[in-house]
């Protein structure tokens, strides 16, 4: 299928469900039909093939690099790789003087000049002969990096050949590979997956915060990005696959970059009292790296992954579908050092401080609709938050090498927090039962909380090789030590109503203190044992004790002595929880040629106690469970690739979930835990598919996943009358899960870096819950359907389309009132335009779109922003430039929660239109640079 085909069909006949909801959505979207189509038809009449062939056995050689260059300046134009038969075939070249360079792994390079002419415009090499012995032209082109790599499992991007505009960041330039998606909130997705682990040449930046290096990275000091899924540590070194996959990007820095002091720094005010200040400086000198970042603004660009921060529990769940902007107005202030280094030949460390210290402001309203068998309960509710926090936190790795056979790594963790929160909330909650609705309550309160955390963590790894290849043996030790207290305060007061008739009010004035404890330990063992040349045995085994601690003292106000002085018996409870595990198992790896695969088997046991040592009750629970794994893995050719995976977990229930204590710190919403909650147990199934045809450029990737769980640890939803609901987690069978993902891409111009990707994918969700003693299954179907196109016109122009439009529908089992359907369209473009004289012009639109949505919270608006900068001084190292946020000031956040069995419509505080005046200032003084092409394609060229 061609490329105006293929656009034809997804995008010129779009559903008439979508143009019916969304007529500006449809022109859009025909619009970027419309020039994709375009772009892909302005195709050059030249061309140039040929086959190239062993000189002795006369074969042809498969996979050999083929590249186009001028012979000029040695740009890259084009390349390819040969097929089974040697056969290549270059399209798409304008009229002039090139040369053809072809590399074969084991042989020299073979270089050939030639012309394409009006008269001839397609030239045939016929049979090329490589051997040993061919001798290179005068002029040798040493080295030409293609666009795309495929080095085994891993796909690395030549990233000059993918224009970004100036002073851009990793996560600007990460936008325009293909299969990688960058999400609203800086979140990294390759191929439908989260990157959780971004490395800086192989090592740890700040941690595993894959956001440090993509937000405070330029993209500029980049020379390949590298994208796979690492092992944990354990199978990287046995060989055995244990199934712990992480999602990674590896960002290598050119090499004139890996010596110096580099970074930048920028300052900027505006109007409404907005400021920001920033600073990323690096300083490398051989193994040594050390770097630097600092930020603090009150524009909401925070520059990491936020936590959690102990002591304040925020409510949530479902599908959030979150919409343009985060909630809320963040102050933000941070700094943090990252740390690499050999210390002499035999121990590498890395290591980082980080420092973040906040407050968001947000005010949110928001409708919610809770189904029972033979009602309807409709809340409305608005909340102001004023929430603050700080953290330390510090990470170490240590690897010391004792010596060819024997290694040790130990990560060390630390991190130490505070937090506040005031929340003052008016609620009121209708009954509905039919066509009659009535006023079962209402609610004002104020609440403040404030906590304090603790958390220590140690990691042992200690490996050992045999002088037998394949046989070696590892042992982990682990400890992890968490503690956090809590204070809070409550002041609320409650109408209850009959019949929409007042008839009683209710007070709730109380202090509460929460102490958390956490101590696990755990002890693992690996030993692998080759049996013969292409199959390894590992026998496994670990230990593992988790003890929890959960003391909650609740004190009401006592009107005598005007003090909290009065022990709420009720909600007060010291309770203590402990799990034990031993699990032994064994696996077998085959590896073949064209496939591997893997089989393994362990038996675990596990003993579960709770011990309310207030009630003086023990609950004693012991299971037994089988954890079956299956791997397999085919790779049809060098890039085509499929692979399965089965596993089996269990998950056990939190000292929360299970301390019997009932918290009516908010009478309409009490909480219960259920001391005999039972594990959890998972099948998770996974089938991959990835394709990249480097010929055409083009790539393919598609995912299916399934899992079920039983015992799933679930919501029981009680009404206790007058509108006052009871949670209490139960276990139930029933749920499951599955997912896929298809992700294409292909080039609008290999040698433009244009390129257009689709991702395709559903979710399909279905959850159980109780509502008043009756099981009520909940499905939830999300089908989405995303394009992006990206286009590069002589550096100068950087442009970027993207549609997308998702179909989100729930149903129930319980009660039909609470089935929902809507739609959500999501269309952005950012343009980016370098005029004459270093004036740089570049602005970004979305606009979003939801229908299906309660009444009033429906949304249709357009977020636009634009920045005007001048480039100035020696090497462009400053920069002035002026921002306009939000110009049409429409900027909304409204999300959808749907879980257990009601439906939450949420609108938050945004930030909307300011002017921002900035001044970037980037330091630059490297070693001896390389010599090089243009945009990281470095080639070397040398005389005779």
């Amino acid at each position: 299928m061609d490329r105006l085909t293929f656009f034809n069909r997804h995008f010129c006949n779009p559903p008439n469900i979508f143009v019916a909801n969304n007529l500006l959505m449809y022109r859009f979207l025909l619009f970027l039909s419309l020039f994709c189509s375009l772009a892909a038809q302005a195709q050059k009449p030249g061309g140039v093939r040929g086959s190239v062939i062993d000189s002795t056995s006369k074969e042809g050689l498969n996979d050999a690099t083929v590249s186009v260059v001028t012979a000029k300046d040695s740009s890259l134009i084009s390349f390819a790789l040969t097929s089974n038969s040697g056969f290549f075939e270059i399209k798409n070249l304008d009229t002039g003087s090139y040369v053809l360079m072809i590399s074969y792994q084991g042989y020299p390079n073979i270089l050939k000049a030639f012309g394409i002419t009006t008269d001839k415009p397609v030239v045939d090499f016929g049979s090329i002969k490589a051997d040993q012995e061919y001798k290179a032209m005068k002029e040798v082109i040493l080295n030409s990096t293609p666009p795309v790599q495929i080095k085994g499992d891993t796909l690395a991007y030549n990233a000059g050949a993918f224009k970004t505009k100036p002073n851009a960041t990793v996560e600007d330039l990460l936008k325009k590979l293909p299969g990688v998606q960058v999400e609203r909130d800086g979140t990294v997705k390759t191929q439908g997956e989260n990157v959780q682990k971004i490395y800086v040449d192989g090592k740890e930046f700040f941690g595993n915060d894959p956001k440090m290096a993509t937000k405070n990275l330029t993209a500029d000091m980049i020379d390949q990005v590298e994208v796979y899924e690492e092992q944990s540590e354990q199978s990287r070194f046995s060989g055995v696959d244990d199934g712990n996959r992480t999602r990674t990007i590896n960002l290598k820095l050119k090499k004139d970059k890996k010596k110096g002091l580099f970074g930048r720094v920028g300052a900027g005010v505006g109007t409404d009292g907005r400021y920001e200040s920033n600073a990323s400086v690096s300083y490398f000198k051989g193994s040594s790296k050390l770097s630097l970042v600092a930020r603090s603004n009150n524009i909401n660009s925070i520059g990491f992954t936020q936590g959690d921060i102990t002591g304040v529990g925020v409510g949530g769940g479902g599908n959030n579908n979150s919409a343009a902007s985060a909630p809320g107005i963040t102050r933000n202030t941070n700094a943090g050092l990252n740390y690499s280094d050999l210390w002499g030949k035999k121990t590498e460390v890395t290591g980082s401080y980080f420092f973040n210290n906040s407050n968001t402001n947000n005010t949110s309203s928001s409708y919610r609709q809770t189904f029972f068998t033979d009602s309807t309960l409709n809340r409305n509710q608005r909340s102001v938050n004023d929430n603050s926090s700080s953290n330390h936190r510090l990470n170490m790795r240590l690897t010391y090498q004792i010596d060819s056979f024997n290694s040790v790594i130990y990560t060390p963790n630390v991190s130490i927090q505070h937090s506040e929160n005031d929340r003052f909330t008016g609620t009121q909650t209708f009954a509905q039962k039919g066509t009659q609705e009535y006023r079962l309550n209402d609610n004002t309160s104020s609440i403040h909380n404030e906590g304090n955390g603790s958390n220590w963590g140690n990691n042992l790894l200690f490996r050992h090789r045999f002088r037998v290849r394949g046989r070696t043996f590892s042992i982990n030790l682990s400890n992890t030590w968490n503690n956090s207290d809590r204070d809070g305060l409550t002041d609320s007061k409650f109408g209850f109503y009959t019949q929409g008739i007042k008839t009683k009010d209710s007070l709730v004035q109380q202090i509460n203190r929460t102490v958390n404890g956490t101590n696990n330990y755990g002890l693992s063992a690996s030993y692998t044992e080759p049996i013969g040349r292409d199959k390894v045995l590992e026998l496994n085994y670990a230990y593992n004790n988790n003890s929890n601690s959960n003391d909650r003292s609740v004190y009401d106000y006592n009107n005598f002595t005007g003090e909290y002085d009065l022990v709420n018996q009720l909600q007060t409870n010291r309770f203590r929880n402990n799990n034990e595990s031993n699990r032994l198992g064994a696996n077998l790896r085959v590896v073949k040629k064209k496939y591997n695969y893997q089989m393994g088997m362990a038996v675990q046991q596990l003993e579960l106690s709770s011990n309310n040592l207030s009630k003086g009750a023990i609950i004693r629970q012991t299971f037994n469970n089988l954890f079956p794994t299956g791997s397999f893995n085919y790779r049809f050719a060098r890039s085509k690739n499929l692979r399965f995976d089965y596993r089996g977990r269990t998950n056990q229930p939190s000292a929360t979930q299970l301390q019997p204590i009932r918290d009516v710190s908010n009478p309409l919403y009490q909480t219960e835990g259920n001391p005999a909650l039972r594990q959890e147990y998972s099948n998770n199934f996974t089938l991959m598919y990835n394709s990249f045809n480097m010929m055409r450029f083009r790539n393919l990737f598609t995912r299916f996943t399934f899992g079920n769980t039983y015992n799933k640890i679930v919501n029981s939803v009680t009404q206790l009358g007058k509108g006052v609901q009871l949670n209490r987690p139960v276990n139930a069978d029933g749920a499951y899960n599955m997912s896929g993902v298809v992700d294409f891409g292909v080039p609008i111009s290999k040698q433009k870096g244009g390129n257009i990707n689709t991702t395709t994918n559903f979710n399909l969700n279905r959850d159980v819950s109780l509502a008043d003693g009756v099981k009520n299954y909940t499905n939830n179907l999300v089908i989405g359907e995303n394009v992006r196109v990206n286009y590069n016109y002589k550096e100068k122009l950087d442009l970027g389309i993207s549609g997308g439009v998702s179909y989100n529908r729930a149903r129930n089992t319980l009660n039909a009132r609470q089935n929902n359907t809507y739609y959500r369209y999501l269309a952005s473009a950012d343009v980016s335009y370098i005029f004459p004289r270093n004036f740089v012009l570049s602005t970004d639109v979305d606009y979003t779109a939801t229908t299906g949505l309660t009444a009033g919270f429906n949304q249709s608006f357009l977020l636009w922003n634009a920045s005007f900068a001048h480039q100035m001084f020696k090497n462009k190292r400053g920069e002035l430039k002026l921002t306009v946020f939000d110009i049409l000031k429409q900027n909304r956040s409204i999300n959808r929660n749907i879980a257990d069995n009601y439906i939450e419509d949420v609108q938050n505080t945004v930030l909307q239109r300011y002017f921002m005046l900035t001044f970037t200032w980037n330091l630059s003084k490297f070693g001896a640079a390389q010599q090089g092409g243009r945009g990281g394609n470095q080639m070397i060229r040398m005389g005779r």
